[in-house]
């Protein structure tokens, strides 16, 4: 008799099949936006980038990923809408990095990568589990879904990442000689949450 395995409440993380494609003007815009010092790297100060015209055609295609992580992954209703509420630009040059961190405020995160990695060079990024499964420290013969601590993912050009908020993640230090660079953002529900005999309702416009 085989045992059976359950992965119980993952954490739905999505990496989009459909690359983005930037255009010349996409690009020429997003290298002139201003920078200001963030915690191991640097921002854009504008941080609701995809407000832009410029970046209208990248705002659609973000905007499509979501709506599909929101009815076809967590099969939310209708009357829950999901929408972007922050955008920005980081750069991490040779020897910046991103700080381990989660996205308080917002539902479903995303990060949008803009470099050739074709030779790895560039760092990953790395997930956390949030929660220890066990409360010892435990060395594994081989790491796994269930008993890994963090999963990496290397990054490739135009490529979209799609996850809860609360799930934390960084980047270590870049060192390469080249600029790493990604999009990411935030979002938040608009609609009827919760409910009336659990006395949990809320209507946010």
């Amino acid at each position: 008799m085989n045992n059976t395995i359950y992965p119980l409440f993952p954490y739905p993380l999505v990496v989009s099949g459909k690359k983005y494609e930037f255009s010349s003007a996409e690009n020429d815009y997003i290298s002139k936006l201003e920078m200001i010092d963030n915690i191991g790297n640097s921002m854009s100060k504008n941080d609701k980038i995809l407000e832009d015209n410029e970046l209208s055609d990248l705002k659609a295609f973000i905007d499509e990923q979501v709506l599909n992580y929101k009815k076809n992954l967590l099969q939310l209703k209708d009357e829950n809408e999901i929408y972007i509420t922050q955008s920005w630009l980081n750069n991490s040059n040779t020897s910046q990095f991103h700080p381990r961190h989660k996205h308080p405020n917002s539902i479903i995160s995303g990060v949008l990568f803009l470099d050739q990695n074709n030779d790895g060079h560039l760092p990953p990024i790395r997930f956390h589990r949030t929660l220890q499964m066990y409360p010892v420290d435990f060395s594994f013969t081989e790491l796994n879904e269930f008993n890994a601590s963090s999963r990496e993912f290397d990054t490739e050009q135009g490529m979209l990442m799609l996850f809860p908020s609360l799930l934390e993640h960084d980047v270590d230090k870049n060192t390469s000689d080249r600029t790493r660079s990604s999009i990411s953002f935030n979002t938040f529900v608009r609609g009827t949450i919760g409910g009336k005999e659990q006395l949990t309702k809320v209507t946010i416009s």
